[in-house]
């Protein structure tokens, strides 16, 4: 059977915008159940308890600004094998001035963590980050500047090694994020 069966494209029309308004962390656990919509894309993302299968949590986190995403693709026909690396570099501010240790517990937590994380992109398309294997926080940076108005923030970055690239989920509006997994938005 051939490899390589593909349909026509056309030049899309200018309608993107780059960037990512937010992310959903879900802590992985290997006995967490994805199953897929008709149309391939994410249909729920399910843990499995002692009471039945339940939607998992994933916590919200609102981005503004340098937050980026992108998929590199690595194929070797020697050894015939296609893998993409899911990059995923989130850059927050400080919760609050008098408040540091919140913001010490989240960036202890997202770096000795795995996830799987639902990237929201300015498109309103939701994509998941280390579906099979997770994704791991791979460098940090804690910001405080030099100057005055230089940024204080954190910086992390998460890699996930897949056999394919980032799945699309089956909803294009927060709101029906609920029917794939539980969405928290209640910050801490």
């Amino acid at each position: 059977m051939p490899c390589n069966v593909i349909d026509a494209r056309l030049e899309p029309c200018k309608e993107y915008v780059g960037g990512i308004q937010g992310i959903f962390l879900i802590p992985f656990v290997w006995s967490d159940v994805i199953e897929l919509a008709s149309t391939g894309q994410i249909g729920t993302v399910k843990s499995i308890k002692t009471s039945g299968a339940v939607l998992v949590t994933g916590y919200f986190w609102e981005l503004k600004g340098s937050s980026s995403f992108d998929v590199a693709m690595t194929s070797s026909r020697e050894n015939g094998t296609t893998m993409y690396d899911q990059n995923l570099t989130v850059v927050f501010k400080p919760k609050s001035l008098t408040t540091p240790i919140y913001d010490f517990n989240d960036y202890n937590t997202l770096s000795k963590g795995r996830w799987r994380i639902v990237v929201w992109d300015r498109n309103d398309n939701f994509w998941l980050v280390g579906e099979e294997y997770g994704a791991d926080a791979t460098t940090g940076v804690e910001n405080f500047g030099t100057a005055l108005g230089d940024p204080r923030n954190y910086s992390v970055t998460f890699v996930a090694s897949e056999s394919n690239p980032p799945r699309p989920l089956d909803s294009t509006t927060y709101a029906g994020l609920s029917t794939i997994f539980t969405a928290d938005s209640t910050p801490s």
